[in-house]
């Protein structure tokens, strides 16, 4: 992983269909990623958002009943 990589360890994710999680955006610090799911929170409401701290900057996908497909911790 690069150093850039690590820098965005907070992140987005949305619920699928598929009872999958989903990253859809990175943040480099907690406010700016709770200013963002503000923001998708408003515009999209009928779609479920959660912020979430990943240490691996990798992950891309999470399981529906919490537990990652790589190790990536809810924050909330």
């Amino acid at each position: 992983m690069t150093y850039k990589d690590r820098l965005c360890c907070w992140a987005i994710a949305r619920l699928l269909p598929s009872q999958q999680w989903i990253i859809v955006a990175r943040f480099r610090s907690r406010s700016d990623a709770d200013g963002h799911f503000q923001f998708l929170r408003q515009t999209i409401p009928h779609v479920k958002f959660e912020v979430v701290f990943d240490r691996t900057g990798e992950s891309h996908r999470l399981s529906a009943l919490g537990h990652p497909s790589n190790p990536v911790t809810s924050a909330l």
